[in-house]
């Protein structure tokens, strides 16, 4: 069944949750044609119409129905790096505008993952195992493999989400925080096996984990030249920090390496419950605390969500996780009280978490995102602001077809202190106090549902950025892989971090390849200068 928009098997929500033609420029359309000089410069069984039963495979892989309604002239779907890199040759040397899309997990609420009458390159099948992992995999699957070697990773929070747009879009993960356990570098082996790495010690001591994109040692590029190169931290640096929230603004990711940690023996301590709307001020007053206490509880973290499900009534959702398996954290004190309807909150491996726990997909949905202070005052004028939408929706559309959720996730200060400087989001400046990242989740079932919801929804989360500037708790940071295209998540590095990631396109795309033909995902040419 279907509960607060998100799928539910047995009382559990679902929930959490990359031929050279020579050197003359073909003049030709985009689209038809484009996909036409893929097959007759060699691609035929990895380029896919819409005559083709893989054509439709294809778009069922497409989380959000609104996506999954935009039809390209073809996808490609690449089964191993030089078939990105050909097909990229071949690409940059047709005309065309906006005429090509990338998906990894194809887990994006709009269609920054697919082009209509243009070409996407679907890399589901780019699945390497373990730590050295194809940007196409899913971290359900992922995980669940690195787990079979006692490791796990920084990775999602919903088995459903793939790898790529994670990791080039931030990537915010269960174990975004300092964990106990030795850190292993994870390299190619190059032994061509199952296990596609090598694992090497190089630090014993206390880790320090931050967003997930700090964890990858390297990543496989292909340019728009269709040259493949690696970037780390001796090969192309700046291209290496640039890809860590810069998305696809350089070129196709096939490839991350990343460090991996000792799985924490008997599994974390997690799951979710849900309680009666009635207890949502001590539910909300609780999660503050969870935040203001999060510095000497590091292994805690938690997720709260103020669901409602045409007709309603509205409930309220807590996801908590202990990555050490404490069952009596002090974090989780002033929840413990509150009845549930249902909880179902247990030891269990990171990767059982993320595969039992996922949002559902199929539906139109509808994202904002604000991060702001870990403050009471602003936590209840979202709450309520939240509640205002959700009565006005409802005379407008009563009776179902739709759900609207209020969803608070920690962002402690922390965060930024760890890895800051090797990355692009400009966390270790502009994190300035213990923040929440908010996330307004909508899914309806029909187009005048969501232009309604897209509208009021932004009017909400203005209204909300408004008063957070106000109380003085605004952060300047947005979260990539939860913001709508109205708003502006590279903005939102900082200067520096924007002028760095223009030189890096500049300098690894010259011809504008992925500012001006790939669709997909946010533009840094787009970015201004007005500070």
């Amino acid at each position: 069944m279907i509960l607060m928009g998100y799928r539910v098997n047995s009382a559990v929500l679902l929930l959490l949750a990359s031929c050279s033609l020579g050197k003359t420029k073909v003049s030709t359309a985009t689209g038809a044609e484009n996909c036409n000089s893929l097959i007759l410069a060699g691609l035929k069984d990895v380029v896919f119409l819409p005559t083709d039963l893989a054509y439709d495979a294809s778009l069922t892989y497409y989380w959000s129905a609104t996506t999954r309604a935009v039809r390209p002239s073809c996808f490609v779907q690449p089964q191993k790096t030089e078939d990105v890199s050909k097909a990229l040759q071949v690409l940059s040397q047709t005309s065309g505008s906006d005429d090509v899309a990338i998906r990894s997990g194809g887990h994006s609420t709009w269609a920054s993952n697919n082009v209509a009458g243009g070409v996407t390159f679907d890399l589901s099948l780019l699945n390497r195992k373990i730590a050295s992992i194809g940007t196409g995999a899913k971290w359900g699957a992922v995980m669940l493999e690195i787990e079979k070697y006692n490791r796990t990773a920084t990775g999602g929070r919903d088995g459903d989400v793939g790898v790529g747009g994670l990791l080039l879009g931030e990537g915010l993960s269960f174990y975004t925080r300092y964990v106990a356990g030795t850190r292993f570098p994870c390299v190619d082996s190059g032994i061509g096996s199952d296990i596609d790495v090598l694992f090497q010690s190089t630090d014993k001591s206390r880790s320090k984990r931050g967003i997930a994109s700090n964890d990858v040692v390297n990543f496989e590029v292909v340019l728009a030249n269709g040259s493949i190169v690696n970037a780390n931290a001796t090969a192309n640096p700046a291209l290496f920090k640039a890809l860590k929230g810069g998305s696809n603004n350089f070129g196709i990711v096939t490839r991350f390496d990343m460090l991996t940690l000792d799985a924490t023996p008997g599994g974390i301590y997690g799951g979710i419950s849900f309680m009666a709307y009635e207890h949502k001020d001590t539910m909300l007053a609780g999660f503050v605390r969870m935040i203001d206490i999060n510095g000497e509880n590091t292994a805690d973290t938690g997720v709260l969500i103020l669901a409602y499900n045409s007709p309603g009534p509205a409930t309220i959702a807590m996801a908590v996780v202990n990555l050490d398996g404490v069952e009596n954290s002090a974090s989780f004190e002033p929840f413990q009280n509150v009845p549930v309807l249902s909880r179902d909150v247990k030891r269990r491996t990171y990767g059982d978490y993320i595969n039992a726990f996922q949002m559902s997909g199929g539906s139109r949905k509808v994202w904002f995102s604000l991060c702001f202070k870990n403050d009471i005052d602003i936590v209840n004028k979202a709450a309520s602001l939240w509640e205002a939408l959700t009565a006005e929706t409802e005379d407008v559309f009563p009776g179902g077809g739709w759900g609207l959720n209020s969803v608070f996730q920690p962002m402690a200060k922390f965060y930024g202190e760890i890895g800051g400087d090797k990355n692009v989001l400009g966390l270790d400046e502009g994190l300035k106090h213990d923040s929440i990242i908010w996330l307004a989740d909508a899914a309806m079932s029909t187009p005048e549902q969501e232009a309604y919801l897209q509208r009021a929804m932004r009017t909400l989360t203005e209204t909300l950025e408004e008063y957070t500037i106000e109380k003085g708790g605004y952060t300047q940071w947005r979260y990539l892989n939860y913001v709508d295209p109205s708003q502006n998540p590279l903005k939102s590095y900082g200067e520096d971090n924007v002028r760095l990631m223009k030189r890096v396109a500049a300098q690894y795309d010259p011809d504008r390849f992925f500012q001006e033909r790939v669709s997909s995902g946010f533009k840094i040419s787009k970015v201004d200068h007005d500070w």
